[in-house]
């Protein structure tokens, strides 16, 4: 790509060796292309060029380069440059038509240089390796971050290891201890980082002890949920001082 091109200048090229992909790019729906094949051979045009990055990297229409190229058509183009207030557009331009989960904007923030975010990506692959089994993103984001909704779709949260790991350690040991296979629940995961939070005398070994006497309930709501971890926690505890609350 010529570095020196004018924002929205529209191009043209057959050579499709030019583009390739953000590492954040949703896979490739062959359906959608299927049907904007259709729609081109119908009028004969495709009405939105693509956009893309100075090193050719697809902002948006990655369907319609896929459908053209199967065509052996001209790719029509336009190059913008990407900073901050860019990358909030390539989000929100992204996310018009299907909405994004989690995964992508973490996906998205992480390779344009957050780091904040490739330490919320790197804690999921070493758990869903560790624990051998598929872990919501959503799950890393409640335990090892401060933000959630708008605040973690803006880029704005932080990674929190020693919470996370925390959080996680104390799941992994109740995994091996219940037969149930309740301990990743979402509710377990919100009833800890609201206790942690709350109580900075929370000792996660007493609680695991506590646990092996006597089982919390992971019910359908985080407030019943709560309340049972907080009377496990307690159980038997003489000092005020010792016990948590919320």
């Amino acid at each position: 790509m010529n570095t020196n091109t004018p924002l929205f200048q529209l191009h043209e090229t057959k050579d499709y060796k030019e583009f390739s992909y953000y590492k954040f790019n949703r896979d490739i729906d062959k359906r959608k292309v299927a049907k904007l094949k259709k729609s081109i051979q119908k009028t004969g045009q495709v009405i939105n060029p693509i956009t893309v990055s100075l090193e050719g990297k697809v902002i948006d229409g990655q369907h319609r380069l896929e459908a053209l190229k199967e065509m052996k058509m001209p790719v029509y183009y336009v190059v913008r440059r990407i900073n901050g207030t860019i990358m909030r557009e390539l989000i929100e331009g992204n996310n018009v038509v299907d909405k994004w989960k989690p995964i992508h904007f973490c996906k998205a923030y992480a390779e344009t240089g957050n780091l904040e975010y490739q330490k919320i990506l790197d804690a999921h692959a070493f758990w869903e390796k560790k624990l051998n089994r598929t872990l919501p993103l959503g799950s890393i984001i409640k335990s090892y971050t401060n933000a959630e909704g708008p605040k973690f779709r803006d880029g704005l949260a932080v990674y929190l290891k020693n919470r996370g790991d925390k959080i996680f350690n104390i799941l992994m040991q109740l995994d091996k201890l219940y037969e149930d296979k309740m301990a990743f629940h979402f509710n377990n995961i919100r009833s800890l980082v609201a206790l942690i939070k709350t109580n900075k005398n929370f000792d996660a070994e007493h609680f695991i002890d506590q646990c092996k006497k006597k089982k919390f309930n992971t019910y359908s709501t985080v407030e019943d949920t709560l309340d049972s971890m907080i009377s496990v926690y307690n159980y038997h505890i003489l000092s005020p001082s010792k016990k948590i609350r919320l």
